[in-house]
């Protein structure tokens, strides 16, 4: 994994504006058109229209030319290309921080025709903290359950914070220990760290799963974070 080596402090409120939607690349090929297949036509989430979208991952496939710059994110749920177009010397200067394998937030708009969608980007930054990858998935879970009023309000016995039991057993996964573990973690261990039975657990992990935030790993009962490698 790369990341920036410039350092900021870090603070959430910084990595989401308040009119874009987080979205993982998988949430994005999911997206159905909202109207006629017409040039211009905006995309709907979870029955939500999206005007920005925000997404992290990891830079391949860069290409510059004089008027734009192309490269695709994935995001490990997916990939999605990207056009970033240059307009003067601080869009070059953007583009220019941007590497191949380096992890970037990118925020843009996603427009489609004939059901073919079509990202264009407006900024595209360096992560310069690792907390940012973690806080960006959590989000996109957290807007996913908001929109489809399936948010859950368990909060576990032993850190009970009112953060919702999705977003408790993903944080789990992302926790260094977990992310070093080859085998990943047991989900009786993740059921005992909330202090819950892990019967109580189960439609997290397996929304989890299908979302492609997590997978599998030595067997049915281990799981890993799909975004940290």
């Amino acid at each position: 994994m790369v990341f920036s080596s410039q350092t900021v402090a870090f603070s959430p409120s910084q990595f989401t504006p308040s009119s874009t939607t987080p979205l993982t690349v998988k949430q994005i090929a999911a997206a159905q058109l909202t109207g006629p297949d017409e040039e211009g036509v905006p995309f709907v989430v979870d029955d939500v229209e999206t005007d920005n979208i925000m997404v992290v991952g990891t830079v391949s496939g860069k290409a510059e030319r004089a008027t734009d710059v192309s490269f695709t994110i994935d995001d490990g749920t997916g990939r999605i290309d990207f056009i970033r177009w240059v307009n003067d010397a601080a869009d070059s200067a953007e583009t220019a921080a941007i590497q191949n394998g380096m992890y970037v937030s990118v925020i843009g708009t996603l427009k489609g025709l004939q059901d073919k969608k079509r990202a264009t980007a407006f900024c595209v930054r360096p992560v310069t903290d690792c907390n940012e990858v973690p806080l960006h998935f959590t989000q996109c879970v957290q807007m996913h359950m908001e929109n489809t009023k399936t948010m859950p309000q368990v909060t576990s016995g032993t850190n009970g914070s009112g953060t919702d039991l999705y977003t408790q057993v993903l944080n789990v996964l992302s926790e260094p220990t977990s992310i070093e573990s080859d085998h990943g973690v047991h989900i009786d261990e993740i059921a005992k760290q909330l202090g819950l039975p892990v019967s109580k657990i189960v439609d997290a992990i397996n929304f989890h799963v299908d979302y492609g935030h997590i997978f599998s790993t030595i067997d049915d009962f281990h799981y890993k974070s799909a975004y940290i490698d």
